[in-house]
């Protein structure tokens, strides 16, 4: 019957341009899975395209055959541990095929739990997550992006009904996925809570941030931070601005890094013709998810969005400064703050007297396209 009523219900022209865009999309997709990313993950491709989601099924076929593989096993035995959940899916889906059909069902599941956390324009928070080459590729491997984007669906959710439980699923299902976004969210809600006696002082409350971090990582994390640094394969500039983390200069670091990642590869132009079919994720998938990044700050701009006062800048700003102590430069760690700018700048520019339209605070209801 829904699909009946679908097709009878008169749908304006735009609605239909859209869905026929979707279609292509998805055709698109299709073609690309089973052309370029699984010859990638089955062994058939030596290309390096789905980040580690390689790594990821590899693990799970040790675990599904029972070997003791040393370096698996000490891979997984930390906590928290960034491997658990992505082996966790290769492990239990094992087909490459089903991950891609599943990574696309959360995916449409978390853009119905943003449209119902707020008034946003669906097609425009679908076209600036779309312009991300990191959404096409998540959807197609097993990795942590596609769950970062869901626990940030969860999370908007459970802010907009102010339903707890959504919330703590949202939290740990981030602390077995990424924890690094775990931490951002805890962090969020305690700069936001009656504990923080500057919560009404943004800027002030990410200074403290900071300053926080740039005395604790060399105290607390020195001997972690060096061996990274001695593994990072990254020199000129952000070799200079890990060597600053390191020693306590993290307050001078934090901004290049964060631009680094979200926008570094664009001014390097002569960069964008220098394509490495063997590492193609090091060469246009860079530069196109910073020219994504770009153009969403820019509708933010436009639209006068850009502002700590708005929740979810503020919460992409403190989970920037949270992921920027990575001493590597990898944009894909930062896109749960590329999805909250996405859905920010998908909300309308103005409302009555030309004012920016505000969020909708916790438990005030939810907002329908």
């Amino acid at each position: 019957m829904q699909i009946l009523r679908f097709l009878i219900v008169p749908r304006k022209l735009v609605s239909w341009f859209s869905l026929i865009l979707i279609g292509v999309y998805l055709l698109a997709c299709a073609i690309l899975f089973f052309q370029w990313v699984n010859p990638s993950l089955d062994g058939r491709s030596d290309q390096h395209i789905a980040a580690d989601s390689s790594t990821y099924l590899y693990m799970a076929d040790v675990l599904r055959e029972g070997r003791s593989d040393p370096f698996v096993l000490a891979a997984l035995s930390s906590f928290p541990n960034t491997l658990w959940m992505p082996v966790f899916l290769a492990l239990v889906l094992k087909s490459t095929l089903l991950m891609a059909l599943v990574n696309l069902a959360l995916f449409m599941v978390s853009i119905q739990l943003f449209r119902r956390s707020s008034y946003i324009s669906v097609g425009v928070f679908l076209s600036l997550i779309l312009l991300s080459p990191t959404t096409t590729i998540s959807l197609l491997s097993v990795n942590k992006e596609i769950v970062d984007f869901f626990t940030m669906a969860l999370f908007c959710y459970s802010r907009a009904t102010g339903r707890k439980w959504v919330l703590w699923f949202a939290l740990i299902l981030s602390l077995f996925n990424r924890y690094e976004v775990c931490l951002a969210m805890f962090v969020f809600l305690l700069a936001q809570s009656r504990f923080n006696p500057w919560r009404s002082r943004r800027a002030i409350t990410l200074l403290i941030l900071i300053l926080s971090l740039n005395f604790s990582l060399p105290l607390l994390a020195s001997h972690s931070l060096a061996n990274r640094f001695a593994e990072a394969s990254d020199a000129g500039v952000i070799a200079f601005l890990d060597s600053l983390e390191m020693h306590y200069l993290f307050v001078l670091a934090v901004i290049p890094k964060i631009f680094q990642n979200f926008l570094g590869e664009i001014p390097n132009v002569s960069n964008w013709a220098q394509y490495n079919p063997d590492d193609p994720a090091n060469s246009y998938i860079l530069v196109l998810n910073n020219m994504a990044s770009l153009v969403v700050v820019c509708i933010l701009a436009w639209k006068r969005f850009m502002r700590i006062r708005y929740d979810w800048v503020y919460f992409a700003m403190i989970g920037a400064v949270i992921m920027s102590v990575s001493l590597v430069v990898q944009p894909r760690y930062f896109y749960f703050c590329f999805v909250l700018l996405c859905f920010q700048a998908s909300h309308p520019r103005t409302a009555r007297r030309g004012r920016p339209v505000q969020l909708i605070p916790a438990g005030e209801g939810i907002g329908e396209v």
